[in-house]
C-alpha cells in the first residue's frame, strides 16, 4: 500500500462469518497480539477480489506496524489493534 497517514480509512484483511442478527457479521482480524474477534455491521465489511476486508481508521504509524481502530464491537479489545506493516491493507474509498 502507498503512504498512509493517521486518520485515513483503510481496509484490513479479515475472516468473516454470519453474525447473530441481520446486517451483522462475525469478524476475526489477525493482529501482532493474535487474532481478535467481534461483530461489525455488514456495511463495514468490503468484498474485493475474492477477499474480505474490515474498515478501520489509522491511529498511529511506525516502521514496523500500523495501529488502527477497527469498526465494530470486539470481545477482548476496544477495537484498537496493532497490525504488521506487511499486512495487505487497502485504501478505503468513498
Amino acid at each position: 500500500m502507498s503512504k498512509t497517514t493517521p486518520g485515513e480509512k483503510v481496509l484490513v484483511p479479515t475472516e468473516v462469518k454470519a453474525g447473530a442478527f441481520p446486517g451483522e457479521m462475525l469478524v476475526t482480524v489477525i493482529t501482532d497480539g493474535g487474532p481478535i474477534s467481534g461483530f461489525a455491521r455488514e456495511n463495514f465489511v468490503v468484498k474485493k477480489d475474492n477477499n474480505q476486508y474490515l474498515m478501520a481508521e489509522v491511529k498511529k504509524i511506525t516502521d514496523e506496524k500500523l495501529t488502527v481502530k477497527l469498526f465494530g464491537s470486539f470481545f477482548t479489545t476496544t477495537g484498537v489493534a496493532d497490525l504488521p506493516r506487511s499486512t495487505h491493507f487497502l485504501k478505503a474509498t468513498g
